[in-house]
């Protein structure tokens, strides 16, 4: 599986980016910034993106949104990465077309089993 990464905290998006590398799939880009994944997303094949709902350049939703209506990547997989546990968040970001939300802080094999359910392949 590729994955794309975005989180503006370079430390979070390096241990994202160890687990996924160690389940044995491929990091195509670690990115900090929404701008950034919104171009790996454009010129990569990706099978997963993992975003920060906070970035500089784009936010999340912001991204998730250009992606729903863009006719060559409405079908991409997302999972959301947010420390707003408000009540209403989840809802807004599956509104907004997001696959799953995990919220700051998780346990990392939390994480990957998450992202094994949204890509229905064992990690």
């Amino acid at each position: 599986m590729r994955v794309l990464i975005a989180d503006d905290d370079v430390d979070l998006r390096n241990l994202i980016t160890i687990a996924i590398e160690k389940a044995g799939h491929e990091v195509v880009a670690a990115v900090g910034d929404g701008i950034s994944a919104w171009e790996a997303l454009k010129a990569e094949q990706i099978d997963l993106a993992v975003l920060d709902i906070t970035m500089p350049g784009m936010t999340g939703v912001e991204l998730v949104t250009r992606l729903r209506s863009d006719d060559d990547l409405r079908e991409q997989r997302v999972l959301m990465i947010t420390a707003n546990v408000h009540a209403g968040v989840a809802e807004a970001l599956h509104s907004a077309g997001v696959d799953s939300l995990i919220t700051k802080p998780f346990k990392v094999r939390e994480l990957v089993e998450l992202i094994r359910d949204i890509a229905g392949v064992n990690l």
